[in-house]
């Protein structure tokens, strides 16, 4: 602001002075016409005089605001026409006299004021002074600039009461982005820019530092997020190894200390000893495989493991599931529900192995005799199969930990009862590498209804050709 009002002020200075130059020009070449007019016509008249006119007389034809005096060659000065009285008596040198009839500005009077005068020559060698007051030009022109000065100062003023509130309305939303890369840099990358109309430069600032901010909380995110999904990665590995070698240094140590047994008895131990020995060799091998089997099984899902979908018929699958479970506990109630086929996208196999271990869980955590009936129901959007038991149940917290790896709602149960807990876990995974999900409904004494979703047949092969 103070930039610019020197720029106006310097502005209007420029503008007075030329104004004032070019119109004491204009006035003076107008004076100097209508000196070189009344000089040529006032000469001729005094030519053709027979006697001077006396100081105070009247000649005709000669207008008083004129000044008009003939000067005789031993200079004395007479004044011609009706002057005004206090007109001044003009003395010019010789030289001046002698150069003719170009104008000349001179001072005269008291106090001295400017004159403008024309020098004419008149026979017997003496010469006729025309002059002409500029008294009113000179205060003309110190009107105009007077009016230049005041217009000056009055667009300074303006300028300032003005332009101030402007420009600091305008660079408002500077001291907002100040504020806000204050509270980024003191962590709240949230913050966003209230910026104005984008026609002015602040408001595209504003907007391309939003575009900017955006972009670093993405990335910061981003990182951030990496970051906790390493740790949690992390976490899971050390919590996986420990588990794992947890499960398996329980059979190992049995099947050392068994050998050991058998290698302490020799020969001295009876063959029906023997087989009993090789007997529980044999049960903690095929747990420990077993075991094994399913840490591969999570491993390769956990590298993204393709599946071999095609449509299935999950009714089909579950039958033969609940056949093969009945076949191994036959006195235990074991009921399918499946009115009509429900073809699902989905690997049959890995499918299979989903509904055996959820029976299998309900087998193990309800008492004997307890039903479990497997239900397979389709809806609009997917594919269901539930397998309900009419076990204990389980509180909401674990329920909310069920199907994590190695997790046991009862600590205190035998392994050879309660497993290694990786069914569900391996059960949860194989639905999530379907595309699907799993979820349990449960309440302590109310048992427990494990519900898997599959996408159908028709909706993933759409989804595959981008319908």
């Amino acid at each position: 602001m103070a930039a610019a009002a020197i720029l106006v002020a310097i502005t209007s200075l420029a503008t007075g002075l030329l104004g004032t130059t070019l119109l004491r020009d204009y006035l003076v070449s107008r004076v100097d016409t209508q000196l070189q007019d009344f000089a040529t016509m006032a000469s001729r008249t005094l030519v053709g005089a027979h006697e001077p006119v006396p100081r105070g007389g009247v000649r005709p034809g000669l207008p008083t605001p004129f000044l008009v005096e003939v000067v005789s060659p031993d200079g004395g000065i007479q004044v011609e026409g009706n002057p005004l009285s206090h007109e001044p008596t003009i003395r010019l040198s010789a030289a001046q006299l002698a150069s003719g009839t170009a104008p000349l500005t001179v001072q005269a009077g008291s106090p001295a004021s400017s004159w403008r005068v024309v020098v004419k020559s008149l026979p017997a060698g003496r010469h006729a002074i025309v002059a002409l007051s500029l008294s009113d030009l000179s205060s003309t022109v110190t009107q105009l600039e007077v009016a230049d000065a005041m217009a000056g100062i009055v667009a300074i003023a303006l300028l300032a009461g003005i332009g101030v509130p402007l420009v600091r309305t305008s660079l408002g939303p500077l001291r907002q982005i100040e504020a806000t890369a204050a509270a980024i840099a003191a962590g709240d990358l949230s913050q966003r820019i209230d910026h104005p109309s984008t026609r002015t430069e602040v408001g595209r600032l504003a907007g391309a530092l939003n575009s900017m901010l955006s972009r670093i909380e993405t990335a910061y995110q981003a990182r951030e997020e990496g970051e906790t999904q390493a740790l949690v990665s992390e976490e899971r590995m050390r919590q996986f190894v420990a588990d794992a070698s947890h499960e398996l240094r329980t059979p190992l140590t049995s099947l050392r200390g068994l050998a050991e047994y058998a290698l302490q008895q020799g020969t001295q131990a009876s063959p029906d000893e023997l087989l009993r020995l090789m007997g529980l060799v044999q049960q903690e091998a095929t747990r420990m495989g077993r075991l094994v089997d399913d840490l591969l099984v999570l491993a390769q899902f956990d590298l993204d493991r393709p599946l071999e979908q095609r449509p299935v018929d999950l009714s089909s699958i579950a039958a033969a599931a609940v056949s093969a479970a009945s076949r191994i506990q036959p006195d235990r109630p074991i009921t399918l529900i499946a009115a009509d086929p429900v073809i699902a996208w989905a690997d049959d196999g890995r499918v299979r192995q989903v509904i055996d271990n959820l029976i299998g869980n309900a087998l193990q955590h309800t008492a004997p005799g307890s039903p479990v009936i497997v239900t397979v129901i389709r809806s609009l959007a997917d594919a269901q199969i539930v397998v309900a038991d009419r076990g204990p149940g389980m509180t909401p917290e674990q329920a909310a930990h069920v199907f994590e790896r190695f997790y046991r709602t009862d600590r205190a149960r035998a392994r050879s009862r309660g497993g290694a807990g990786l069914g569900l876990s391996i059960a949860a995974a194989l639905a999530a590498a379907h595309g699907g999900r799993i979820t349990v409904d449960t309440a302590l004494g109310q048992g427990a209804a494990f519900r898997v979703t599959l996408p159908l047949a028709m909706t993933a092969a759409a989804a595959s050709h981008g319908l």
